[in-house]
């Protein structure tokens, strides 16, 4: 812990966040370990979210209009993995501010998704196929979120004791605000798919409500991973805040840069999230499942499990046997015909 002496405190002498100045420095074990981790998970990261880049620009379905803010989330979850070790391990900059802005796009484009999702089920009362938005319009919705949050924050950094209360209370509280708001959104959203009518269910398809059930799942897994790795952090923060920044008594919030063995180590469980993601995406997005698996990385040393496709239900099954047959049917009789 780093504090100025208080009757001499100057909030203009206070530096960024720097890990020099945490109680790691003076545990070797565990700053080792910290490190390591650090490493680790940022290699993650930056692996799994690039499988998940190469598939948007090798395959083109990857790049329709539902799925232009995944992609989003994707591409701040691979710069946050080149970032933080950047923000943690070097002297501190304003590289600090550019990954605390990659969190806080990934909170708004979380509750982006949200919104549009509730929009067209519940608003809209259509399906999933469908989005509120054109891929012009979403792709530059994303562009001025990324340019705004940028220059809210990173600006922030010329002073760096506002900074720091900034950190410790505005980007936990704007987390658990938008994942309560984000959680009622899904709820209204699941809601809706449960009651929905034989009539709509006519109308779509029993196939593509399925598909679109499974895709809002996938879709609530990331809201849900989000919140479990970053909510202990999140507290954590609004602890330590409550007890010096934002303390009642002015003597302990005569104090710079401050930090807990837990607080550091709990932004880890948080950059865990971006290392799960992709797997997410992998494993319950159809189209993300079909276009990684046709990757020539997987292909090459693709396992039954990784090739495996989901299985039909019966009547879909029937449903194509039955399109099948009559398909041969009709080129039996035109080739009759011909004949």
């Amino acid at each position: 812990m780093n504090s100025t002496n208080i009757t001499t405190f100057d909030p203009s002498t206070c530096k960024m966040p720097s890990i020099v100045e945490t109680p790691l420095v003076y545990n070797t074990t565990l700053l080792s370990f910290y490190i390591f981790t650090l490493i680790v998970l940022c290699t993650l990261i930056i692996f799994g979210n690039s499988i998940i880049m190469w598939s948007f620009i090798r395959f083109k379905k990857l790049r329709d209009k539902k799925y232009v803010l995944i992609g989003s989330l994707c591409l701040t979850d691979f710069l946050t993995g080149v970032i933080l070790p950047i923000q943690i391990l070097a002297p501190p900059s304003f590289i600090d501010g550019i990954g605390v802005s990659l969190a806080i796009i990934s909170v708004f484009t979380i509750l982006a998704i949200a919104v549009e999702r509730f929009y067209i089920l519940v608003v809209m009362n259509v399906d999933m196929s469908r989005t509120a938005a054109t891929r012009k319009q979403l792709f530059i919705f994303c562009v001025v979120m990324w340019v705004t949050v940028f220059l809210a924050v990173v600006p922030w950094t010329m002073y760096p004791y506002k900074y720091i209360v900034l950190i410790y209370s505005f980007a936990p509280l704007s987390v658990i605000v938008v994942m309560i708001g984000v959680c009622i959104l899904y709820t209204c959203i699941f809601y809706t798919m449960n009651k929905i009518d034989k009539e709509k269910e006519n109308r779509l398809g029993r196939r593509r409500i399925n598909r679109t059930k499974l895709v809002i799942q996938a879709y609530a897994v990331i809201v849900v991973m989000f919140a479990v790795c970053w909510l202990p952090w999140c507290i954590e923060a609004l602890i330590i805040a409550s007890k010096t920044y934002l303390s009642r008594n002015p003597k302990d919030r005569k104090i710079c840069y401050t930090a807990t063995i837990p607080a550091i180590f709990f932004l880890n469980i948080g950059l865990l999230n971006s290392a799960i993601n992709p797997l997410i995406y992998w494993l319950k997005l159809p189209d993300f499942h079909e276009a990684i698996n046709r990757l020539p990385i997987f292909k090459c040393c693709a396992c039954s499990f990784c090739q495996k496709k989901p299985e039909l239900n019966r009547s879909d099954t029937n449903s194509f046997a039955s399109s099948s047959f009559m398909s041969k049917t009709v080129a039996l009789q035109i080739n009759e015909i011909k004949s």
